[in-house]
């Protein structure tokens, strides 16, 4: 595997931060930018912790470089600009020469949080004065780091698809998607129109995965009803074309920002900030309570809600999706759902509701988790290999095995999991023209 930088800066150090808050159990979006049409603002962090009530986004600017006082009035005329809790301006240089009393006085005044983190190893008490819950185990920040450090490395491959012109087409329609549910939808206030506006998206690119390697084998486009191809299966089983799982990974992530855009609508609902309403059609009247959310939809978020840590379950397939590898490993049941019991906050008894989610709300033929033959694991379907590796070398450290063949598999899970941890491996490693391969 790859090795972490010692001295993360720049995008390091954003990994790295946001690497120590999702090991806290929060929710943590990353890069968001807004556009109107040109890009006005961008913020490196924003974190969610779900088990507050009420909870709040909490913004975080990163400075691993030098910086000046004009830069803490920036990050601070964005955070009203958007209506939001200053949050903290964290950085790893002192600021220059000025006053300690100058930095304590903008703080008061702005309510901005100055966080001065010099040494990576020294940071987990600045952590825990951000937020109390510690990691569930010593090693989730390294765990994290890679998967954040993977998933950029994957929307670097729709970038050098382009411009390679492997599938240009599909990889522009996939970086648009990318702006969209990462960026644009934040910015809508009201949660009723993010929810239609993220659902409008996903029914329209929801097989862009299999365009992107329809375009890579065929020269040609088709979005509506891309044929099955040999490059699909390749990206899917093998590790191979990283653009076609940049694909996949941003249809996982879509479905991602759509639970976690119903749990909120739900628990703005819970706290009476949105009342139930009906609109007059005819002589009849129409529930429009739950937006642009189909009937199936309203009964599934009926159903999940009933479950105790509804409000816990973005938190769930954040940490399923990126940092498990979006599988289990069947005969380890009892120790991974009690792990992810203590990484979640989602009680075992209701990690079967939770796991349910995506079959409830994105129904499809045979279900979203599947159990290939000859393997160990159940594993949900259409997830990228470089994101299943992290949960491949999650497994090799938390149970202290030198190698994948220790685990004690007889089947072919043992080489399947080498050959995830070797997807992720040549992501990570691979020069940057190299990303389309």
């Amino acid at each position: 595997m790859a090795e972490l930088a010692k001295n993360p800066l720049g995008w390091e150090l954003e990994d790295f931060v946001s690497a120590h808050i999702v090991s806290r159990g929060c929710y943590v979006e990353t890069g968001v930018k807004e556009r109107n049409p040109d890009e006005i603002l961008e913020l490196d962090i924003v974190w969610t912790d779900y088990r507050d009530r009420p909870y709040e986004r909490h913004p975080i600017e990163i400075k691993s470089g030098e910086w000046g006082i004009g830069d803490v009035f920036k990050y601070f005329g964005w955070t009203r600009y958007l209506d939001i809790k200053p949050g903290v301006f964290l950085h790893k240089a002192p600021c220059g020469r000025v006053n300690p009393a100058t930095l304590r006085s903008i703080e008061d005044r702005t309510g901005v949080t100055l966080l001065h983190v010099p040494k990576p190893e020294d940071a987990e008490d600045h952590f825990n004065f951000l937020i109390a819950n510690k990691p569930s185990w010593e090693r989730l920040p390294e765990i994290w780091r890679y998967s954040f450090w993977a998933q950029r490395r994957l929307l670097y491959s729709l970038s050098e698809a382009i411009r390679q012109n492997i599938c240009p087409l599909s990889a522009k329609a996939a970086k648009e998607y990318h702006y969209l549910i990462n960026d644009a939808v934040f910015f809508i206030p009201d949660i009723r129109d993010r929810v239609g506006r993220l659902l409008s998206a996903h029914f329209e690119h929801n097989r862009l995965g299999a365009s992107a390697a329809y375009e890579i084998e065929t020269g040609k486009t088709e979005f509506n009803n891309p044929f099955e191809t040999n490059t699909f299966k390749c990206a899917l089983y093998q590790g191979k074309h990283f653009p076609v799982q940049a694909c996949l990974y941003l249809a996982h992530r879509a479905r991602l920002y759509i639970l976690k855009a119903i749990v909120d609508f739900w628990l703005a609902r819970q706290r009476g900030d949105i009342k139930k309403s009906t609109i007059k059609i005819g002589e009849a009247l129409i529930d429009s309570t739950y937006g642009d959310l189909t009937p199936s939809m309203v009964t599934a978020v009926e159903e999940l809600g009933a479950a105790k840590s509804f409000r816990m379950f973005p938190v769930f397939w954040q940490v399923f999706l990126w940092g498990w590898g979006g599988f289990l490993l069947k005969d380890r049941i009892e120790d991974e759902f009690a792990n992810l019991e203590k990484e979640t906050g989602v009680p075992e008894s209701e990690i079967p509701i939770a796991l349910g989610a995506f079959d409830k709300l994105f129904p499809t033929n045979g279900g979203w988790f599947k159990e290939p033959s000859g393997d160990s694991r159940k594993v949900l379907t259409l997830m990228p290999a470089a994101m299943r590796g992290v949960g491949a070398f999650r497994r090799k450290i938390s149970l202290n095995k030198e190698n994948y063949n220790d685990l004690g598999y007889q089947d072919a899970t043992t080489s399947r999991l080498i050959e995830n941890h070797n997807t992720i491996a040549r992501l990570l490693d691979c020069a940057q023209m190299d990303l389309i391969k």
